[in-house]
């Protein structure tokens, strides 16, 4: 589990880098998906947007704009990140609490 934390009403970032056994993965042709949601099973979701930041270093991103961060309650909630490898196979890589600290300034 990696536990995040992002500040209600501001733009959210992250950048990750996959290693296998200390060694760099080469993602380019990979995909990623990552979805926040209040419990598993809730029905509305807000998704980050995914993007290769540096494929041959194993580096991608996620982000969300401080509109979707706007529109989530301050609390707890959980959250995942699927890669799809260039052979479509798919693997939860991250999966935690995504924290959402309370914005003053609107």
């Amino acid at each position: 589990n990696y536990n995040i934390t992002m500040e209600q009403l501001a733009d959210f970032a992250r950048e990750f880098q996959i290693k296998q056994n200390t060694v760099v993965v080469d993602i380019t042709g990979y995909s990623f998906a990552g979805s926040i949601r209040e419990r598993h099973m809730s029905e509305t979701s807000t998704d980050f947007t995914t993007s290769l930041s540096d494929a041959e270093n194993g580096k991608f991103k996620l982000t969300l704009t401080d509109t979707q961060t706007g529109n989530l309650k301050p609390g707890d909630y959980v959250y995942d990140v699927v890669q799809t490898d260039d052979s479509g196979i798919k693997t939860r890589l991250l999966q935690g609490i995504a924290t959402v600290e309370a914005g003053i300034t609107r």
